[in-house]
């Protein structure tokens, strides 16, 4: 909405107004918080023993007989007394050094044995022969080959079986069998 140039020159007029007002105001305010115009003990509760009986707060009774007013006179004195002399330097230690413990014996988790590094063969596919028999491709350290169930795989892995899903080898050395699934 777009205002005329005389609205907007009395709107600010308004605006500046206001916030003169609320600046002497504020000014105000802080005059009166000063040291000189502030009266404490006026604020100040009178305690009795009749009010104390009356169930008031155990805290304010407590903090109603302590005088609020700062006395700089008690300050100034107590700031003149000489430190005393300690003698020491607090920055040096005194005393025995703590024992050591005794040496404990630590014992070594028990891991399991890390599992066997994966075949470096990959079944590829499979292929049914017109007997009946399958043979399938796998791959065996970047080479392709063609296999059939009792050959062997890079010197270490026989052939044991071959289905239309999966082929089954038998590591040579650890006599341990693994299957790996043709990708669909």
């Amino acid at each position: 909405m777009k205002l005329s140039a005389g609205m907007e020159k009395w709107g600010t007029a308004v605006l500046g107004l206001i916030a003169a007002l609320l600046v002497a105001h504020l000014v105000s305010e802080y005059r009166s918080w000063q040291p000189g115009n502030f009266s404490a003990h006026a604020a100040s509760p009178v305690v009795t023993a009749a009010t104390m009986e009356k169930g008031t707060s155990h805290a304010a009774n407590d903090l109603a007989r302590y005088d609020p007013t700062v006395r700089f006179d008690a300050l100034k004195q107590l700031d003149s007394r000489p430190l005393p002399d300690e003698g020491r330097n607090p920055f040096e230690y005194v005393g025995e050094a703590a024992p050591l413990p005794p040496p404990s014996k630590p014992e070594a988790p028990k891991l399991p044995p890390p599992p066997p590094p994966p075949p470096p063969i990959k079944a590829m596919g499979y292929n049914e022969l017109p007997g009946g028999k399958g043979e399938a491709m796998v791959s065996f350290k970047d080479d392709m080959e063609v296999v059939h169930e009792g050959d062997v795989v890079g010197e270490k892995y026989k052939v044991v079986k071959i289905t239309p899903t999966m082929i089954v080898f038998q590591d040579a050395e650890t006599q341990k069998t693994f299957e790996l699934s043709f990708p669909q």
